[in-house]
């Protein structure tokens, strides 16, 4: 209940504030012709947030107020999923064979709700895809439970594979079939109308899901090559921290910058595109940035005296509190000890160091224990312990 808690914490407060700019305060942003025009493109989306905003807050609004804020609707299909499939990995990590049954059938249902959905609410009434099942989370159900199998079976595995050749030939066609996977969900649309087929939009964000699930086992496994060294990268980190924030705001960006124009937009090829796409790139990750400072991170600190007991900040608190004592400990005993004229270990935990006759200390050298933390798995968090 209390990571549930947490997430709705953790999304929520900047969902809101910036559904209230684009609400209330996206027509003071600029000025211009389009601006003028009271039933402008950005209206309709405005208008129905006025009526509909708490559809978001409750994270319903791929189903109620589809055009307020639209592209939350992934929000709430994730939210939906993440609430109603948590008893799916208490019987994964319970029983772990009714639990991949159950997962597989779920699987399987999405498949073919999702074939049958399409096929007669779009094909045989002529409903709008991206307004209907595009947005179900029935629909969306596939490569959610494909991502939760894999991270169970690197759960089970400890991230660990054989290191032999047959291990080795095996990763090479996983390769090649997860490679496959993802260009056929690609490139075969362009060339290939499989679009008005039911069966195909009912399987293809599974094996687009397949495909990316692969190259996920393959670097948390250690064949993941330079793929798992770029994905990798430091400098990765403080942009994967605003992916949220930027992923929010970079429509309000977008609307703000073409409703301004003055006059045609007209595309001179390649380059015209790209500079737009590096420029809204840019501007969403400095305005999530501010975003962030302004609604994010001051409930993520509330959320500290909130909610001081939930489950992982718990352990995270006595751990460090665990490392801070053996430390405060090792000072104690170094400064009783350091001055004297006699040679003798230093009864520090998991190693030992001795004291020279100048007073300073020297290392004991390779037979020291090593100190380690592991987890009891109770609600005492780690304990210190001696391999």
């Amino acid at each position: 209940g209390l990571h549930v808690l947490h997430r709705y914490w953790r999304l929520t407060p900047l969902l809101a504030f910036l559904l209230m700019i684009n609400t209330c305060l996206i027509e003071y942003m600029g000025s211009g012709p389009w601006w003028a025009i009271h039933d402008n493109w950005i209206m309709p989306g405005i208008r129905e947030c006025e009526t509909y905003w708490w559809a978001n807050l409750l994270y319903i609004n791929n189903y109620v107020g589809l055009m307020c804020f639209g592209h939350t609707w992934y929000l709430a299909v994730d939210m939906q999923l993440y609430v109603f499939l948590a008893g799916v990995l208490v019987l994964l990590y319970k029983m772990p064979k009714a639990g991949v049954i159950i997962a597989c059938c779920l699987l399987g249902v999405s498949w073919l709700l999702g074939g049958i959905l399409y096929h007669f609410i779009v094909n045989v009434n002529g409903g709008d895809y991206t307004q209907t099942t595009y947005r179900y989370m029935i629909t969306r159900m596939g490569p959610y439970i494909i991502g939760m199998l894999i991270g169970y079976l690197l759960f089970r595995t400890n991230r660990k594979v054989p290191n032999t050749s047959k291990t080795r030939m095996l990763m090479v066609l996983g390769w090649i079939v997860g490679t496959t996977c993802a260009l056929v969900t690609l490139i075969t649309p362009s060339y290939v109308n499989l679009n008005d087929y039911a069966a195909w939009r009912a399987l293809d964000r599974s094996i687009f899901a397949a495909g990316v699930a692969w190259v996920v086992y393959a670097c948390c496994v250690g064949y993941g090559g330079i793929i798992s060294e770029f994905l990798s990268w430091s400098g990765w980190l403080p942009l994967s921290r605003l992916t949220y924030t930027a992923y929010l705001v970079h429509p309000i960006i977008m609307q703000v910058y073409y409703m301004s124009r003055k006059g045609a937009l007209l595309y001179s090829g390649v380059d015209s595109r790209w500079f737009l796409f590096l420029s809204f790139t840019f501007m969403a990750f400095v305005c999530g940035f501010a975003a962030s400072m302004m609604a994010e991170v001051p409930f993520l600190e509330l959320e500290k005296f909130v909610l001081p007991n939930r489950r992982g900040r718990e352990v995270k608190s006595e751990g460090n509190k665990s490392e801070k004592a053996a430390e405060a400990g090792h000072d104690n005993v170094a400064l009783e000890t350091v001055g004297t004229s006699v040679d003798q270990p230093l009864p520090h935990q998991g190693s030992y160091h001795t004291v020279g006759s100048n007073g300073t200390v020297k290392d004991a050298g390779t037979d020291s224990k090593i100190a380690a933390y592991t987890n009891t798995g109770n609600s005492n968090g780690p304990i210190s312990t001696y391999l």
